[in-house]
């Protein structure tokens, strides 16, 4: 059963070369798209990069949760992406460590149960699923991968929250993803982590999150994914 990971990313083309060469390294078998922001002043540069498969953003949202829930119904609707059981999530500032993480993630979900499988970010471990994978169930269902009204924050929260609810919450510490953040001092705090990391956008996201897990909504989504 074929998996993809979709990687909304603006700015940064050395990431997004960084994270290909790590998807060799690692052997990973699992399709790869880069969800780049149609007036993403480097584009040109993403577009040059050898071997990159890009889905094209038209409408900048200025976080990640648009692009991805974009992408994700694109793959999920289009009738030569209909081999993806699992649609899986990264940002261009993680990266895969482990040899053939991609296959061993797949394995830790039950074949017959709707679930989220997340590895070892050695940031956030067991606590947060910053990079995850999920059945297609669920991205059927929800109609993308994240809350919807989301910008950018709360969704690794999101995935935590249905993914115990639904009993189908998968973590391995040994699958290294690694979550190479300004946090962890692993990175620098760009423009874009500036951007997407300011009060407005945790006051926004987190008042989207509280009211979609305390909806009629979401009670019937975990319900039709039990």
């Amino acid at each position: 059963m074929k998996s993809v990971y979709i990687v909304p990313t603006r700015g940064r083309p050395e990431n997004a070369s960084r994270l290909l060469k790590a998807w060799k390294d690692t052997d990973a078998q699992s399709d790869l798209f880069f969800v780049c922001d149609i007036d993403d002043p480097r584009m040109r540069d993403y577009e040059q990069i050898p071997d990159i498969a890009i889905i094209t953003n038209l409408h900048t949202s200025g976080g990640m949760a648009q692009p991805l829930n974009m992408a994700a119904m694109i793959l999920l609707n289009d009738e030569k992406y209909d081999r993806y059981q699992y649609f899986g999530f990264m940002g261009d500032d993680h990266l895969p460590r482990t040899k053939y993480w991609d296959y061993l993630l797949k394995l830790t979900i039950p074949g017959t149960k709707q679930g989220i499988a997340y590895g070892n970010d050695l940031l956030q471990q067991g606590n947060l699923p910053t990079a995850c994978l999920m059945t297609r169930g669920i991205v059927e269902k929800l109609r993308g991968m994240v809350q919807p009204g989301a910008k950018h924050l709360y969704l690794d929260n999101f995935w935590l929250q249905l993914g115990r609810d639904i009993n189908g919450l998968y973590y391995s510490h040994d699958i290294v993803i690694e979550h190479l953040h300004p946090v962890a001092a692993k990175a620098t705090m760009d423009e874009h982590y500036a951007r997407v990391n300011a009060p407005e956008y945790y006051e926004h996201d987190r008042k989207i999150f509280e009211a979609f897990i305390a909806s009629d909504t979401y009670k019937e989504l975990v319900l039709a994914l039990l």
